[in-house]
């Protein structure tokens, strides 16, 4: 007589068909990233891409495959199964798996082209957010499409398969082989974890901010475009600064404006040889986060071909900033007139 655990109801109702464990698991993964990622301070850091790695890469195509294939594994399939019922046996867990990373890959820049000719600008938190939604759509068609087998015909993941043969290679056979099995458990996990790491942990000079100078168009979207080309001193013009830290950690910033005449030096290099200081901002920027500020420039010198330049550094700026000694810089060249 057997007696049951509370381990085995638990896998038993989880593999049972009806419940969709592996589609189950792939929703709440995704629900789990999105909440974790839309965190401020996350975005740029190796936890945001140990999560959005398999949210982008993973995900929606196990997703899509399932809903192609809702059927069981060809191992399951009845023995009075014809040619004809090959295709509708499905795909087993491997193939699934394998399949759901080449998917995944396809659908990336389907996703991409259809959120750039939606009215939502293209970012990586718009981006992440359609594939999330892509995801649990396709989900829940593969789930629908899996209810309507007949119960023994349906995908459900082998788990009862995997936990007796789990517990047969450490509670039985010789003590060698056990010790060797826990060995090669612990071996691999090491070598996943070393490799996630080395993928999502960034590398020496992989940290940096970025800087951009941006416009508005007719359309008031943002553009690094139709900057002004003339500016009548006394008058001013909008000019939108953004600064995006990449840093890994929260970063003070100092951003310098300056309005220069620029000359030709030695070496066909550029030389200052007039410069005055329109403004300076102090953002402080959570890691992964963008700031952005709107600049009204109002120039005080006049000229043709004059460079406004921002110039970026963390923390305070020195005494004397220039090009050469900036962190970051952005210029765009305008003519002033009087």
């Amino acid at each position: 007589m057997s007696h049951e655990t509370p381990a085995d109801a638990w896998v038993e109702r989880l593999v049972r068909p009806a419940l969709a464990a592996d589609l189950l698991a792939v929703v709440g993964y995704v629900a789990v990233a999105v909440v974790a990622l839309s965190q401020s301070g996350v975005y740029g850091t190796p936890l945001a891409a140990a999560l959005g790695l398999p949210l982008l890469f993973f995900a929606p195509g196990y997703a899509l495959v399932s809903a192609l294939f809702p059927g069981a594994t060809p191992d399951d399939a009845r023995s009075d199964a014809t040619p004809d019922d090959a295709g509708q046996h499905g795909l087993s867990g491997t193939e699934r798996a394998a399949l759901g990373f080449g998917v995944s890959l396809a659908l990336l820049p389907l996703v991409g082209v259809a959120v750039s000719l939606s009215p939502w600008q293209l970012a990586p938190a718009t981006v992440l957010l359609a594939v999330a939604l892509v995801t649990v759509a396709f989900a829940v068609v593969a789930a629908g499409r899996r209810v309507r087998r007949p119960a023994d015909r349906r995908f459900s993941l082998p788990l009862g398969v995997w936990l007796d043969d789990a517990r047969r290679a450490f509670s039985t056979g010789p003590l060698s082989e056990r010790a060797l099995n826990v060995g090669l458990v612990v071996g691999v996990a090491l070598a996943v974890s070393a490799m996630g790491y080395a993928i999502a942990a960034p590398g020496p000079g992989q940290s940096y901010t970025e800087v951009a100078l941006l416009s508005q168009n007719e359309t008031g979207e943002l553009v690094a475009e139709d900057y002004p080309e003339t500016i009548e001193q006394g008058q001013s013009r909008p000019l939108v600064v953004e600064l995006t830290n990449r840093e890994g950690e929260r970063t003070d910033y100092s951003v310098v404006v300056e309005l220069q005449r620029v000359r030709k030096g030695d070496g066909g290099r550029a030389k200052v040889v007039e410069q005055r200081q329109l403004t300076t901002f102090s953002p402080t920027v959570a890691a992964g986060e963008t700031w952005r500020t709107t600049h009204e420039v109002a120039p005080t010198m006049t000229g043709e071909d004059l460079r406004l330049i921002y110039l970026v550094y963390e923390g305070d700026p020195p005494r004397d900033p220039t090009a050469e000694n900036a962190y970051r810089r952005a210029h765009i060249w305008t003519n002033v007139t009087e």
